[in-house]
């Protein structure tokens, strides 16, 4: 086994944020000829040859010019390769990131309520910036504590979670099937929230802005997403609160301002209703746990 190989499936086989196979490979690391749960985002570029792969039970095969998107919680395993198949990688988790993604990310659940099959198999054409990430996070030291490395892998990880979304969102609005409108209209409402959640916490408005009735929207939310579109504003409250309380020092009363409760009182409420403690104790034992 190779040293990159080695190196590779030591990081897959970890707790790593980011597996990157750095170069083209020719060879699949022994992790993947077994059942491999991946836990990660995960891409594979293929360069040139072919490979089939089963994933979530489900054969498949990827030739040179495409580019494979695993979804989380399937397993995975390599058959075979041809002997000219050169590939690179790039897993990585996205849990560092989970309070900065915005609503519309959050909501969509990356692509997986887009494309809830086990995997993607897209022309590299259109998904080209893929191998420039893998190139970018391949010149990041690794093993680095250097705070601006790392702040430059989770920007990194960030700005490509966004790119994913937005290619898999502009296939989405490519088709023309019933499937295809609600799950516009799906992610029309997440974009609405992202940009409206702090000031309009009602269904109705969204609805309004949509052309569409309230129970309609609601019904599409839930079909999508398995949350209501109530829970959908809420939980970006929710969200955006808890980013302010763990990385600033604005006051609960500024807090609660920035998102137009009459009073912090209503704004305590609201938030000990959807995370069993109140703001203040909120705060206090999260900086405890720092």
């Amino acid at each position: 086994m190779s040293k990159r190989i080695q190196h590779l499936q030591q990081q897959l086989t970890s707790d790593c944020e980011v597996c990157c196979s750095e170069d083209m490979l020719d060879t699949f690391p022994e992790v993947f000829h077994v059942s491999f749960l991946v836990e990660h985002i995960g891409i594979i570029v293929c360069h040139r040859g072919r490979f089939r792969f089963m994933a979530g039970g489900e054969l498949h095969e990827a030739c040179g010019g495409n580019t494979v998107f695993l979804n989380r919680g399937i397993y995975f395993y390599i058959l075979d390769n041809s002997s000219d198949c050169l590939y690179s990688l790039l897993f990585y988790r996205v849990d560092s990131i989970r309070d900065i993604l915005g609503n519309t990310i959050m909501g969509m659940k990356f692509w997986e309520v887009v494309h809830p099959s086990t995997c993607q198999i897209l022309p590299t054409a259109k998904a080209n910036n893929i191998s420039h990430y893998i190139s970018l996070f391949a010149s990041l030291d690794e093993y680095s504590k250097d705070v601006f490395v790392e702040k430059e892998r989770m920007l990194l990880m960030l700005s490509l979670t966004y790119s994913i979304c937005s290619i898999f969102s502009k296939m989405m609005s490519s088709d023309t099937s019933v499937s295809a409108r609600n799950t516009d209209i799906y992610i029309r409402f997440l974009k609405l929230t992202e940009k409206n959640y702090d000031r309009e916490r009602s269904v109705a408005f969204y609805a309004d802005k949509l052309c569409i009735s309230a129970k309609y929207l609601s019904a599409i939310v839930k079909q999508m997403s398995g949350m209501t579109a109530q829970q959908h504003i809420f939980k970006a409250i929710i969200r955006r609160s808890i980013f302010l309380m763990n990385n600033t020092d604005m006051s609960i009363k500024q807090i609660s301002d920035s998102f137009h409760f009459p009073n912090p009182s209503a704004f305590g409420t609201f938030f000990k209703k959807h995370t069993n403690m109140s703001p203040r104790t909120f705060r206090e034992k999260n900086k405890k746990t720092l």
